[in-house]
């Protein structure tokens, strides 16, 4: 028996990622509903700036690129201590942070309110909400228990709403049971522990990302978001290095890495579904080959295009599994991130640190 069918190896995740990755779907719609009653700012803009990073930075991601093909005004996500130089009084800044207290969010929620934009603050309590308080800006708290990247459902909820109430996204109850039963049929059709791993390809992706080297995940158009967050799925979960790379701009840059002498097993994940357009699927063909001629292989991630957020849950749901069976294949808990609690430390340091 595969040790991923026997029940003994999820001991190991002894902080509860596979029930996280296994709800994301439905915490999504109690997300939506909780988020019912939110306030949203007054007035108009002409663009609106996410700061964000991590985990929260990926809820982020899935807004902008779903919004892209509605809203009147551009959404754009900023992952840096700084705001662009057109971020001004007729922008809508939102600091966007899980963890309550990221230091680039704090720093661009700080720029944003000198330079007179209209703020709002969605995070889970922490400094970020009492600043909000103190300046009596519009601001909304997440209740949910997790990590950060655990946490999308009830990350990305809140943006949609605000989308909804400002006139950037059309939205609907039965839209967001839709994404969230796109979710749960997938994890539960095919890709939970309890499927065997003869029949459940995440199982099996695991073993094949854990074979090669260098792994990249590829995504087209609306899935860039979701080959991103996996990327960082498979860093934070699995503690295994990955790159994640857009289609067509590899086809005019990465692919010439594997022309040079084998330095590995090249692998890679791509991202499919109907929605994306017949050009970038012929992309993704052709960089496919590559990977086959340098002695590599690219497995494909199947979306089935119900909705581009339909498609974006169901990508989740790929990179979550795959990496947390990666994770206790390597005999690993997916949720303590160590590297980034020492990062977290050291920056304590260097803020307390007198110049």
């Amino acid at each position: 028996m595969n040790s991923l069918d026997e029940a003994s190896t999820y001991t190991l995740d002894a902080s509860g990622m596979f029930g996280h990755i296994a709800r994301l779907g439905t915490e999504f719609e109690v997300a939506w509903r909780a988020s019912a009653g939110m306030a949203v700012p007054g007035g108009t803009f002409d663009q609106v700036v996410i700061a964000a990073m991590g985990g929260s930075a990926a809820a982020a991601d899935y807004f902008s690129v779903w919004s892209e093909k509605e809203s009147p005004v551009p959404v754009r996500v900023v992952r840096c201590y700084t705001l662009p130089a057109n971020v001004n009084d007729r922008t809508l800044f939102i600091a966007l942070s899980y963890s309550r207290q990221t230091e680039e969010a704090l720093n661009c929620y700080a720029e944003a309110k000198a330079r007179g934009s209209q703020c709002m603050v969605i995070a889970s309590g922490g400094e970020l909400a009492a600043r909000a308080a103190v300046d009596d800006a519009t601001s909304y708290e997440i209740r949910y228990a997790s990590t950060p990247r655990a946490a999308l459902g009830h990350t990305l909820a809140p943006l949609i709403r605000l989308g909804l109430r400002l006139g950037l996204v059309t939205m609907c109850d039965a839209d967001i049971a839709a994404v969230a039963h796109a979710h749960s049929q997938l994890v539960e059709g095919h890709l939970a522990p309890a499927i065997p791993t003869d029949s459940n390809p995440a199982k099996q992706l695991a073993e094949f990302v854990l074979d090669g080297s260098p792994v990249v995940v590829f995504g087209a158009e609306h899935l860039v978001p979701a080959a991103r967050r996996t990327r960082n799925q498979l860093a934070e979960n699995a503690k295994l290095l990955a790159l994640f790379e857009e289609v067509p701009e590899a086809a005019h840059n990465l692919i010439v890495g594997l022309d040079g002498p084998p330095n590995g097993t090249p692998v890679a994940l791509a991202f499919d579904s109907p929605k994306i357009g017949a050009a970038n699927q012929r992309r993704t063909e052709s960089i496919a080959q590559r990977f086959a001629e340098a002695g590599g292989e690219m497995a494909g991630l199947p979306t089935r295009g119900i909705s581009r957020l339909a498609d974006l849950f169901e990508a989740s749901a790929w990179g979550d599994f795959i990496s947390c069976y990666a994770a206790v294949l390597r005999g690993i808990d997916p949720t303590p991130t160590p590297s980034l609690t020492r990062m977290r430390e050291v920056v304590s340091v260097e803020a307390a640190s007198p110049l």
